[in-house]
């Protein structure tokens, strides 16, 4: 079949494009009223002390149908093992090199351990089929939305947060931010360490037809469990 010519469209749309583009660029944005208001909270002035953080962090998850786990520094593995169980999984996929380690290896003792070590072509398949799920580390949490910031990579491709239809993600309350731009900016304060890929995940999977009937795990997982671990002093001030 052959397909008609469309250079010439293209080329009228474009220079149309161009010729109402305005000659001189556009002023930026002030974005003070953002940064000022309730969605920008924390972006300016002192830290907002992330034990006040961790009660409205919560309401908002449950909010979204995620189910939050408290757990201490020592006690995260055992909390993570006992949310896996409880909903009878034995198939649990694992980062190459996840922050969680050693802890998540003590966690996962007894359950068939699958590495995301290996290109996702060579066991797509499988991941899709036959994992039931996904064990992630939150760089960050957003105390307004309930969300968690996770950062990719090779270390733990964000696969494993999409794909199995139970995600399991441990978070530490001193990583807890009350906004999304205070958030990113402690992600990405270091130069040297800018991530390529940020994902936001605010509940499980989700989705609406036309006649507006939410549906859980129509493509990623059906089920959200936080792992919130106090890692926070008597104080409420952050370890350094």
């Amino acid at each position: 079949m052959n397909l008609p010519d469309t250079r010439g469209a293209r080329s009228a749309i474009l220079g149309a494009l161009r010729a109402a583009a305005p000659a001189a660029p556009l002023p930026a944005p002030d974005l003070a009223p953002y940064l000022d208001g309730p969605y920008g909270r924390g972006s300016r002035g002192p830290r907002v002390d992330p034990a006040t953080l961790i009660a409205p962090f919560e309401a908002a998850a449950r909010g979204w149908r995620a189910e939050v786990l408290h757990a201490d520094e020592a006690g995260w593995p055992a909390v993570v093992r006992q949310a896996l169980a409880q909903r009878g999984c034995t198939r649990v996929a694992i980062g190459a090199a996840s922050a969680l380690q050693p802890g998540l290896d003590a966690a996962l003792q007894g359950f068939a351990v699958r590495r995301f070590e290996q290109p996702l072509a060579q066991w797509k398949g499988e991941l899709f089929d036959a994992v039931d799920a996904g064990v992630t580390a939150a760089e960050a949490g957003i105390a307004d939305t309930g969300t968690l910031v996770l950062r990719p990579g090779a270390h733990e491709p964000r696969t494993l947060s999409l794909v199995p239809p139970l995600h399991v993600a441990v978070l530490r309350a001193s990583r807890l931010h009350p906004g999304l731009p205070a958030a990113l900016g402690a992600v990405t304060a270091t130069q040297d360490d800018m991530p390529t890929n940020l994902l936001l995940v605010t509940g499980p999977s989700k989705t609406a037809d036309i006649q507006q009937v939410l549906a859980f795990g129509a493509h990623g997982p059906k089920e959200l469990v936080i792992v919130l671990v106090n890692d926070l002093p008597a104080t409420g001030e952050p370890q350094r």
